[in-house]
C-alpha cells in the first residue's frame, strides 16, 4: 500500500468501531509514532473540526470549505505571528505552503501583520485556490493514513472528503476534547521548530489564528425581522429593528460559525443573560419549526433540519455546555 501522502483516493474502513478504537486512532495521530515534517495535519484536522456541522446529508465536505479555513489559519500563523511550520534546517528552507503565502503577500503588496480576514475578497479567493491546489496532494492522504483510514474517504480529483458516520458521531461527541488535544500537540511541534522568542504565548497564537472571524449579523437580523414576528424568540417581548439583537441559539463558542439556521432574534436583556449557555430544551421545537419555514420558503441554503439541530444541541451538552438558561418570563 502506498504511503498516505501518495494516495489519490481512498475509502474509510466501514465496520463497527468501539469508542476505544476511535480514541486509539486519535491517540496515534497525537503520538510520536506519527511522523510530522510540517504542522499541516494539525491544521487540516482543525479545518475539519470547524466544519463538522457544514457537511451535506452524506457527510461530505468539499476542499473549498476545508482549504479556505486551512489557508486562513496558516496565513495568520506564518505572516502575522511569524511562526515557522517546519524545521528550516541549515539552509533555512521554507515549506511549500509558507512559500505560497510569502509569494502572495509580495504579489498583492500586503503590509506585514495584516490578518487574513482583512484582505480583499478576491485576494482571499486566489490565496485559498493556490493553497488548495498545492497542499491537497499531501495533507489529505497523510491525515487519512495517520487516523488508520477510519475518519474519512477522499478523492483528490473530486476534491472532497466523506466522513465515516461512526467517526463523525464520535468527533461531534468529543469535539472539545479532540480540539484541545490537537492544539496541545500542535504547540509541541511548533516549539521544536521555532526559536524561543517566537513561541511565547504559543497556544494563544494558535487559538487566535484558528478562530473564525465573527461577521456582522446585521444582514441576518434584517432577514429574520422581515420574515417573522417582531418578538424576542425567548421571552416574547415585542422588539423594534433598532432595539433587537441576533443570538446564536447554540453558542458560537461551540459552533464557531455564523449560519442562519442557528440565529434567532432576542431582546437585549435575553441576549445578555443567555450569553454562552444553551437555552432550555423547550426552545428546540420552536427553532426547528422556524427552520422548517425557512426550508419551505427556499430562501436560504444550508438550513439544518430539526433532527440535526437536536443532535447538535445534544453534542454541545456532551461537550460541557450543561448550564441551561431559562428566560425570566415567557411572553404571550
Amino acid at each position: 500500500m502506498a504511503a498516505g501522502y501518495q494516495l489519490k483516493k481512498a475509502e474509510y474502513v466501514d465496520r463497527p468501531l468501539s469508542e476505544d478504537e476511535m480514541w486509539s486512532a486519535f491517540a496515534y495521530l497525537f503520538s510520536s509514532k506519527s511522523h510530522n515534517d510540517t504542522s499541516y495535519k494539525y491544521g487540516f484536522l482543525k479545518a475539519i473540526i470547524d466544519n463538522l456541522y457544514n457537511t451535506d446529508d452524506k457527510l461530505k465536505l468539499n476542499f473549498d470549505q476545508l482549504f479556505s479555513k486551512f489557508a486562513e489559519i496558516y496565513w495568520n500563523l506564518v505572516l502575522k505571528h511569524h511562526i515557522k511550520q517546519k524545521n528550516p534546517g541549515k539552509l533555512d528552507r521554507r515549506s511549500r505552503l509558507e512559500t505560497i503565502l510569502f509569494e502572495s503577500q509580495e504579489k498583492y503588496n500586503i503590509i506585514e501583520g495584516i490578518p487574513f480576514e482583512s484582505l480583499a475578497c478576491d485576494m482571499r479567493i486566489d490565496i485559498c485556490k493556490r493553497v488548495k491546489s498545492d497542499c491537497k496532494n499531501n495533507v489529505v492522504g497523510a491525515l487519512y493514513a495517520d487516523l488508520g483510514g477510519l475518519f474519512y474517504s477522499f478523492s483528490l480529483s473530486g476534491e472532497w472528503i466523506q466522513l465515516n458516520p461512526r467517526m463523525y458521531e464520535f468527533a461531534c461527541k468529543h469535539k472539545v476534547a479532540i480540539e484541545k488535544l490537537n492544539y496541545y500537540e500542535w504547540a509541541r511541534f511548533l516549539e521544536r521548530v521555532n526559536e524561543d522568542n517566537v513561541i511565547d504565548h504559543l497556544l494563544s497564537k494558535i487559538d487566535e489564528s484558528t478562530m473564525r472571524t465573527r461577521s456582522s449579523l446585521a444582514y441576518y437580523r434584517d432577514i429574520l425581522f422581515e420574515e417573522f414576528e417582531n418578538k424576542c424568540f425567548y421571552c416574547g417581548k415585542r422588539v423594534t429593528r433598532d432595539k433587537v439583537e441576533v443570538d446564536h441559539f447554540i453558542p458560537w463558542s461551540f459552533i464557531k460559525d455564523d449560519q442562519i439556521w442557528n440565529f434567532v432574534l432576542a431582546c437585549p436583556e435575553c441576549n445578555n443573560m443567555k450569553r454562552d449557555k444553551l437555552a432550555q430544551v423547550d426552545f428546540l421545537e420552536k427553532i426547528s419549526e422556524r427552520n422548517e419555514i425557512l426550508i419551505e420558503r427556499d430562501h436560504h441554503d444550508n438550513v439544518q433540519p430539526a433532527k440535526r439541530i437536536k443532535m447538535i444541541y445534544n453534542w454541545a451538552q456532551r461537550n460541557g455546555y450543561n448550564e441551561i438558561w431559562t428566560p425570566r418570563k415567557i411572553g404571550v
